[in-house]
């Protein structure tokens, strides 16, 4: 049975069918969740909600005197069969330095090409996807996500201009994976997301190599071709068992945007499902930061200032800002001018997005290079200390900012 409740008197185990407002009014990803802990309480309290409507069948009901002398430990226990919208956050991620993760992330790295590249010859001749060993590369990814964000993303940056389809899905999944560990959801919740990215662009299989591997700017006729990627996904997915809905949703829904701009549907806000609004925004970031043949792609700080443009527009503001706190306003790896005239990478970023650690390699004013120094900015004397006025383009002080962070091009 669905009944409207106000807010305190939930309590653990309580099933919440629907919030009172829309999902962009909480903060909560999506509008159904299981209540674990009295946090979440006090969560949608801080967040000044009055109410919410719940469900009886799939959860305690808040009268049910029969239930009032469980535990929290005991209602929580349901929660580990619950479904993929259930959310809520999981134990802080573990911190291993960048340069310790940056081992393992090479392994996932190098295991990840072969596997997407697999699946997608094996899509496109007809074969049905290996989905047990997609599942096993997100669980991977996921547990370097949750060591280091940082170390996997960086390597993600490292590839050839000539296998963008396929790396361009092992890094939405990747970017997937992070954005949902950096807003606290289920483990689980994040895996199967993450799978959506890995297959987010599968019904380009479908679409003539001449066509999808063209090394110039599409005509128009050739894109609308290409818009039809998202349909021949569902096409596959049709005839495939095990494939979770959400990651199918990811597939097709992935080209909608928040203004119904967007295709193949034309669906505008709540019409997509959260889950796509997500890939949608680390879709187009990791596209137009992408080295293709007849482009050169953005730096990351440019190309977030192009997502936050559009973040009225194309995406959904909530989300636009909460990727952007994921990924940093200089992400790591960015090249940064300091105020003392030095010049540095990103390492990772810190509590304020603006004062991330960064590694100095030059001086401009003196125009020679130093010895490396890692500097915590936040850290730093808020009266005397050093901060960042604007970011470089690395070429113009003859700067690999990978490199500058131990990692090499020569990547298998």
């Amino acid at each position: 049975m669905i009944k409207k409740v106000e807010v305190k008197q939930l309590r653990p185990g309580v099933y919440i069918h629907r919030f009172g407002g829309s999902w962009l009014q909480h903060p909560f990803l999506f509008n159904q969740k299981r209540i674990r802990g009295r946090e979440a309480i006090e969560q949608m309290i801080d967040w000044g909600m009055d109410y919410v409507y719940i469900d009886t069948d799939r959860g305690f009901d808040v009268e049910d005197e029969s239930r009032s002398g469980e535990s929290e430990a005991e209602s929580a226990a349901v929660v580990e069969i619950d479904f993929v919208e259930d959310i809520e956050e999981e134990p802080p991620l573990l911190h291993v330095p960048l340069q310790e993760e940056i081992v393992a992330a090479k392994a996932v790295r190098s295991k990840s090409r072969k596997v997407i590249k697999r699946m997608l010859d094996d899509v496109r001749s007809g074969k049905d996807i290996d989905i047990d060993a997609s599942q096993d590369l997100v669980t991977e990814m996921d547990n370097t996500v949750c060591r280091n964000k940082d170390a996997l993303l960086l390597l993600m940056r490292v590839r050839n201009r000539d296998e963008y389809t396929f790396m361009h899905s092992v890094s939405v999944g990747a970017l997937l994976i992070s954005f949902c560990r950096s807003m606290g959801l289920d483990g689980e919740v994040c895996r199967v997301i993450g799978l959506g990215g890995l297959l987010h662009d599968v019904g380009k299989m479908s679409v003539p190599l001449a066509i999808l591997n063209k090394p110039a700017a599409l005509t128009d006729s050739e894109f609308s071709i290409i818009k039809q990627h998202a349909l021949y996904s569902q096409d596959i997915f049709e005839k495939m068992d095990h494939i979770p809905e959400t990651a199918a949703l990811i597939a097709r829904q992935h080209h909608e945007r928040f203004d119904g701009s967007g295709y193949p549907y034309n669906m505008k806000g709540d019409e997509i499902s959260p889950a796509a609004q997500m890939a949608a925004v680390v879709d187009v970031f990791d596209a137009i930061t992408a080295d293709r043949c007849y482009h050169q792609g953005l730096d990351q700080v440019a190309a977030l200032r192009k997502i936050y443009g559009w973040r009225c527009s194309h995406f959904n503001e909530a989300l636009v800002q909460r990727f952007i706190r994921c990924v940093g306003i200089y992400p790591p790896g960015t090249v940064v001018r300091l105020e003392s005239g030095r010049i540095g990478v990103v390492v990772e970023n810190t509590g304020d997005l603006r004062k991330p650690v960064v590694r100095v390699v030059y001086d401009a004013g003196q125009d020679w290079a130093i010895t490396p120094l890692d500097i915590n900015l936040l850290q730093e004397d808020p009266q005397s200390g050093d901060r960042i006025v604007g970011y470089e383009s690395p070429h113009r002080w003859r700067i690999d900012p990978l490199r500058v962070l131990g990692i090499g091009n020569n990547l298998a």
